[in-house]
């Protein structure tokens, strides 16, 4: 250490997310210039890390402090109690390492030991373990406590969940703005607005997360955070409780009906992008027949006109041209649900039998126990010795995979059994001009399985495929 000048010092600071250790940063840190001045040290900067918990290295005010130590900035890491600096054993040895390796020090302004001493450095080394003990302690207590929450049918911790409030008597409760506003979303998607619209639907209403749900400051809804919260089954009544959906005792706020329905349509949609917002009433729809991608639409060519266009198009031998317009869609698909309008309108039934998709269910369910049995006999043989570890892991990934699918076809099943009659209206064709594009998709998604597209030139090649008919 340099001896012409004073020492200089870096205060660090860490406030615990445990209340009852939760020592205030200016307490720190005035007990921290305190023991500098009587220490004849130089208070150069002063870090500190908010509300994280020192189980993790990954602060960073931490890692600013260790880079002044490294790179000579300051010769000293003062600490308010040794647990500030870290609660996990090897992280405080690593940085006990590298702090001395480059000629720093670590002391403690509240609990002082000479680490020059073998006795000093065991009082420290003491220090520390009792740290990761209380750590492991505090850990284990919490677990404990979400172990009982989950239990009793509540989540592991109480945090704020869009749709509902939250009282420590009551638990949690449909919210009385954000409630509606949440089952409103699931119905948007279900009959086929994208997240893109649903995001700008909750931005331009009063439902946009304020503190405490995505942050300190108020923010507005990402797509992202639209689909993460939509994606949490947590309104149906239930949770997710370390990858495993647990019965809550709070109230649904929408039917297990609904929720397959937007499963059903997540697992449908198969093309994204991600700066495209949905205002084209047959994205979701469109797809390309040489490559079986889906088509996106967007405003393409000098003139800005509407084009879908394949995902998969990056081979251009394969996908000559890429594209189809609109206009090519709607001259095929209008004619198509005239007719389709008129059938239905003529027939003296709710739902002519032609219109209605065969029911699968016996058919996936054999598939379903036929995947149980050989998984059940692939363990066994591995249990035998007569499988290879390696050879087990493979067959099972693919037939869980394959049976994951088939649970996904059942539900598929099992929504489409459960929706009402196909109706058009009359006059379809002469409104159809006039209708918002989510009116339009939620005509087309009853009636309409994929819309498959042959791009090519001079004009791409557009076949209509019925919901009844679509075997994919």
């Amino acid at each position: 250490m340099n001896t012409t000048r004073r020492p200089r010092a870096v205060l660090y600071l860490r406030q615990s997310v445990a209340k009852e250790e939760s020592i205030s940063l200016e307490l720190q840190e005035d007990a921290g210039r305190r023991y500098a001045q009587q220490a004849g040290y130089d208070v150069v900067a002063v870090e500190a890390d908010h509300g994280i918990s020192g189980r993790t290295w990954k602060r960073p005010a931490v890692l600013r402090v260790m880079s002044m130590i490294e790179e000579k900035q300051a010769d000293i890491i003062i600490l308010w109690k040794w647990s500030r600096l870290s609660r996990s054993r090897l992280d405080w040895a690593v940085a006990i390492d590298k702090v001395e390796a480059a000629g720093g020090q670590i002391e403690s302004a509240t609990e002082q030991v000479d680490v020059s001493t073998s006795t000093g450095r065991f009082a420290r080394g003491m220090l520390a373990e009792f740290a990761a003990f209380e750590s492991e302690r505090i850990g284990d207590t919490w677990k404990e406590a979400h172990r009982r929450r989950v239990e009793q049918g509540l989540p592991a911790t109480g945090k704020k969940r869009f749709g509902y409030g939250y009282d420590r008597a009551t638990g949690f409760m449909p919210h009385p703005v954000e409630g509606p506003v949440l089952q409103e979303c699931y119905r948007k998607y279900i009959t086929g607005s994208s997240f893109h619209e649903i995001t700008d639907y909750l931005n331009a209403g009063p439902t946009r997360p304020g503190a405490g749900y995505t942050g300190p400051k108020p923010e507005l809804w990402s797509p992202t955070t639209v689909r993460r919260v939509m994606d949490n089954p947590f309104a149906t009544g239930r949770f997710n409780f370390k990858g495993e959906i647990r019965q809550g005792i709070h109230e649904p706020l929408i039917s297990e009906e609904i929720w397959e329905q937007y499963q059903v349509r997540r697992n449908s949609r198969r093309i994204t992008r991600s700066a495209t917002k949905d205002k084209y009433p047959y994205t979701g729809l469109v797809f390309c027949e040489i490559c079986g991608h889906g088509m996106y639409a967007g405003l393409f060519g000098s003139n800005r006109t509407i084009k879908y266009r394949c995902n998969g198009a990056a081979n251009w031998k394969l996908h000559p041209g890429g594209y189809v317009m609109s206009t090519t869609i709607e001259a095929t698909l209008l004619p198509w649900l005239s007719d389709l309008a008129d059938e239905i309108n003529k027939a003296t039934t709710d739902t002519p039998a032609n219109f209605k998709t065969p029911d699968l269910t016996p058919s996936l369910r054999r598939a379903l126990m036929k995947l149980d049995a050989r998984l059940e006999g692939l363990t066994e043989k591995l249990i035998d010795g007569t499988v290879p570890q390696d050879v087990y892991e493979r067959m099972r990934d693919q037939w869980v995979a394959e049976k994951e699918a088939l649970k996904k076809q059942l539900m598929a099943v099992r929504v489409e059994s459960r929706m009402e009659p196909v109706k058009l209206p009359p006059n379809l064709m002469e409104q159809w001009n006039s209708m918002p594009a989510e009116v339009k998709r939620e005509i087309l998604v009853r009636v309409v399985g994929k819309i498959v597209v042959k791009p090519g030139r001079p004009r791409a090649e557009v076949q209509i495929v019925a919901r009844w008919d679509d075997n994919s």
